[in-house]
């Protein structure tokens, strides 16, 4: 598995500060995508101890909340088995620490995969630049297919839960009230 980079103290792709790992390799290919040279698995600097020195750095402070994976995919099958190892790391040692996924698959594609053992939260679906209506509208989804899921409450219910947003509500639906349609 390739890395693009890791950016540290990121308030954008997930719940408080967090490392996002930006995964080399995507299948998916949507238009308006907006990390294309994230789609070739050769891009970026390969895994290795140095990714485990620097979140471990990182996630030793209280105020980091956890890890999220997005890129390219942390579900390319090509990093499949690395990630799902790099996630098993991170909940044996920092237990506390949140895992978020950005995937364009669909959560009833990828819901079996050994990872999902370990993720917290998973935005699924592909991007679709018409169904985004516009920067900051939509609650860590780039567009309205998109959905922000609770893994461990959607393992235990059978069917897809939403993460829940500040109100206490399912996301979406604070979209809605929010006015966003």
């Amino acid at each position: 598995m390739n890395i693009l980079r890791i950016d540290r103290n990121n308030q954008v792709n997930g719940e408080g500060l967090r490392d996002v790992i930006w995964c080399a390799g995507c299948n998916h290919h949507c238009p308006f995508c907006q990390n294309p040279e994230a789609q070739n698995p050769a891009n970026g600097t390969a895994y290795g101890p140095w990714v485990l020195r620097l979140l471990g750095e990182d996630l030793k402070r209280k105020e980091i909340r956890g890890v999220t994976f997005s890129g390219g995919e942390a579900t390319y099958p090509a990093n499949r088995e690395e990630t799902t190892r790099l996630m098993a790391w991170i909940k044996k040692n920092y237990p506390e620490k949140t895992i978020w996924v950005y995937t364009g698959y669909l959560y009833e594609e990828i819901q079996d995969l050994p990872m999902m053992d370990y993720v917290d939260v998973l935005v699924d679906g592909p991007y679709v630049q018409s169904l985004n209506p516009g920067p900051n509208k939509l609650f860590w989804r780039g567009s309205k297919n998109q959905r922000v899921i609770d893994v461990p409450a959607t393992r235990k219910a059978g069917s897809v839960v939403w993460l829940k947003g500040f109100s206490g509500k399912p996301i979406d639906e604070e979209e809605k009230e929010a006015g966003i349609d």
